[in-house]
């Protein structure tokens, strides 16, 4: 029914009957008396200011029902259909704006802010940061936000945290440390808590705080570790250094953190022998990616007649660690053999792909061509017996390889043998062919 009609029929009733028509109307249907609140909303300027705030708390909780029907389903089964999550999302969003564009009272607010709160406790719907939006938009004032950080105190956790900022952000001391001390789970918990401290001038309270966390936490500790060392260091406490290093070997835990920092510490100090242990250390802890480096720090630091009696067992460490590191020494060194032999028989040694990209046998294919274009070879029939336009250009790209390193050794005539043997054992497949067809033999 179009407009001109709807226009034409409702010319027949008077106010009242008006009335009574959407009456029926909107108490059948939410998404019309969704309409009404939203066309009421914007002739605003002709309600009387309580009348327009019942439109927007109404338009509010509409859009919180039909929202917290299906969050609540979410709830139950960890998920649910697309299509309903973006329609929850859009309840959720528009929620969002009202809270933030309209002046609503507190009570209606306050009342809905308990009701979110269970929903983002729940924490199973998907929808905890959306929800975790609308609860913040709902609180302005600092009583409001304080009244929301009294609510989240009482679960531990991340809720617990979010209180405790709320609680410093208000200037609320007191509240604040209870909060953060009673939800300590993390280094950067017990730091923040430090961070506190320093800014007001409690250096000695703050120190006494990340030595709880080092002695409590077994978790991810580098930060801890830094921040205690530079602390030592400033107040040139060696005995302390010496206990956390000695401390932090039991943990096993960050080993690389500390001992880079006590390593830099020695080689300031000038204390060779020390410098080298931690150095040495560094090989077995440290993450594997930085082991080239760390050889080649070895090499730096260590007296020629230390790296000499040392080398054999840096270098088993780092076979052990990160064959790729090892490798790459072993070829700094122009040492190819054991390198050559693990790429023509990596089974035999319990790894493979360790050439991916041809990492290795790129540099090698100057001394070892012959074997080397023979992998290539293999490895391009393996691509193409996998099939599918993805394994033919592989194989393509490989192709272009064999032919550079051929052609490069002036094996010129064996390279077109070989290629147009090979175009003769495929002619059946067409895909194959196609991606050939720009490629110069």
């Amino acid at each position: 029914m179009d407009n001109k009609t709807i226009k034409k029929l409702i010319q027949n009733y008077d106010t009242a009957e008006l009335q009574e028509l959407i009456l029926a109307i909107v108490s059948k249907n939410p998404s019309a008396q969704q309409a009404l609140l939203k066309y009421c909303q914007k002739k605003g300027k002709t309600l009387k200011p309580e009348d327009y705030a019942t439109v927007i708390i109404n338009r509010l909780e509409n859009h919180w029902t039909r929202a917290s029907e299906i969050i609540d389903e979410f709830n139950e089964y960890g998920g649910g259909p697309e299509e309903e999550e973006e329609i929850a999302c859009d309840e959720l969003e528009k929620m969002t704006e009202l809270l933030e564009t309209e002046e609503i009272p507190w009570e209606p607010r306050k009342e809905l802010l308990e009701e979110v709160l269970d929903f983002i406790r729940m924490d199973n719907s998907g929808f905890s940061d959306m929800l975790t939006d609308v609860v913040r938009s709902m609180c302005r004032t600092k009583e409001e936000k304080i009244y929301l950080a009294d609510l989240l105190s009482q679960s531990k956790g991340y809720y617990g945290n979010w209180a405790s900022e709320i609680y410093r952000a208000c200037g609320e001391d007191k509240k604040y440390l209870e909060s953060k001390k009673a939800n300590l789970r993390y280094s950067w918990d017990y730091l923040e808590l430090a961070r506190y401290y320093e800014k007001h001038r409690d250096s000695k309270q703050a120190l006494q705080i990340v030595q709880e966390g080092f002695q409590k936490l077994d978790g991810r500790l580098d930060e801890i570790y830094q921040y205690l060392f530079r602390y030592y260091v400033k107040h040139d406490d060696r005995k302390a250094l010496e206990e956390l290093y000695r401390d932090a070997a039991k943990k096993r835990m960050d080993q690389d953190t500390i001992t880079e920092l006590m390593h830099g510490y020695y080689k300031e100090k000038g204390e060779y022998e020390n410098q080298k242990a931690a150095l040495l250390k560094l090989l077995s802890c440290s993450n594997t990616a930085e082991l080239y480096k760390l050889y080649q720090k070895c090499r730096q630091e260590l007296t020629k007649e230390d790296f000499a009696k040392e080398e054999k067992g840096i270098l088993k460490t780092i076979r052990e660690r990160n064959l790729s590191a090892y490798f790459d020494i072993l070829l700094d060194k122009n040492e190819t053999k054991e390198v050559m032999d693990y790429i023509r028989h990596p089974g035999q040694y319990g790894g493979w792909g360790i050439d991916k990209g041809h990492y290795f046998t790129k540099r090698l294919s100057a001394q070892y061509p012959k074997e080397i274009v023979e992998l290539y070879w293999k490895e391009t029939a393996s691509y193409v017996n996998m099939g599918k336009e993805a394994n033919y250009a592989r194989a393509v790209s490989v192709l272009k390889e064999i032919r550079q390193i051929m052609r490069s050794n002036h094996w010129t005539d064996e390279w077109k043998a070989r290629y147009q043997a090979f175009l003769e054992e495929h002619r059946r497949k067409k895909l194959l062919l196609k991606l050939l067809e720009g490629f110069k033999a």
